[in-house]
């Protein structure tokens, strides 16, 4: 349905015009709209089956005893890559961004990160931009005391921050204490994302978020996050952009929905991807000969 006209932004986050037609033709998606636009986020319960929850649940206990994290997990988990694939997820994504959703990547937790806030659009992003979101899913009630989700609503609207702007070979401790001080400039305050096991949170490419401080170390934060690109796309990893040739580092990302491999659209990007990074992307996924969802 949107092949004919695809926008080059995200439907959700266009004007006050187009907002109103959006939730006037998706009404069940209505206050998950408001919130995108206004917070760049929006929990939501999207109906995960609990034989799911339970086997993602058992999966992290069991393989996160002695790693912070798993990437992928999908991989060698069955349960994993549902959870990614679930249909009422991708459906709502479609819908409110006007381009087809694929996910392509997993992230699972036993406790929380602690991760100093970042915005997506710094490890992940997209030509045009913004076609890019994460999904939480809550695999247990998460408690104040252990480190819950910390996003800045709003700050979604704010310029996506080019690696150039601030030195570009700088750390990524630069980025982070730059991210800081815009918090503070444009006065955002935090919130925390208390979910409820089984609750989703979908927040924008661009919604500056993190993990904040466990205050009780033996809490643990069980989760799961996926990340969505969207159609007709070019896709690349902006910590990787040449900045002495100004060129994007080209993904070929993996579509967890239909098993097969996206190619960048070079409309977007007028750069082809390298033959070695087109067969090392590949590999990476085939050879492991993930099991069906």
């Amino acid at each position: 349905m949107f092949k004919k006209d695809l926008p080059n932004k995200p439907l959700v986050e266009t004007d006050e015009v187009a907002l109103g037609e959006l939730p006037q033709t998706y009404p069940e998606y209505a206050d998950a709209i408001a919130s995108l636009n206004e917070k760049g986020f929006a929990i939501v319960d999207l109906g995960f089956a609990p034989e799911d929850l339970d086997a993602v649940t058992a999966f992290c206990r069991a393989k996160l005893q002695n790693v912070s994290r798993i990437q992928d997990g999908w991989l060698t988990e069955a349960a994993i890559g549902r959870l990614a694939v679930h249909q009422p997820v991708l459906d709502l994504l479609t819908k409110v961004y006007g381009r087809r959703a694929f996910p392509f990547q997993t992230l699972n937790f036993q406790v929380g990160t602690e991760q100093a806030a970042h915005s997506d659009t710094y490890h992940f992003s997209s030509s045009p931009e913004r076609f890019m979101c994460g999904v939480w899913v809550a695999l247990e009630d998460v408690s104040p005391d252990s480190g819950p989700l910390v996003y800045y609503p709003g700050s979604h609207k704010l310029p996506i921050i080019h690696k150039s702007e601030i030195g570009g070979t700088q750390s990524y401790p630069d980025y982070e204490k730059h991210i800081a001080r815009l918090m503070v400039e444009n006065a955002f305050a935090p919130e925390y994302g208390e979910l409820k096991r089984g609750q989703a949170l979908i927040w924008s490419a661009n919604l500056v978020h993190g993990g904040s401080k466990r205050r009780n170390r033996d809490l643990t934060r069980l989760s799961q996050v996926t990340h969505y690109y969207f159609e007709d796309c070019a896709y690349h990893t902006p910590l990787y952009f040449d900045l002495e040739n100004e060129k994007h580092f080209i993904r070929q990302p993996f579509d967890l929905s239909t098993r097969r491999h996206v190619i960048s659209q070079r409309k977007h990007v007028n750069q082809r991807i390298r033959i070695r990074d087109f067969l090392a992307q590949r590999w990476k996924i085939l050879r492991h000969r993930p099991p069906p969802f």
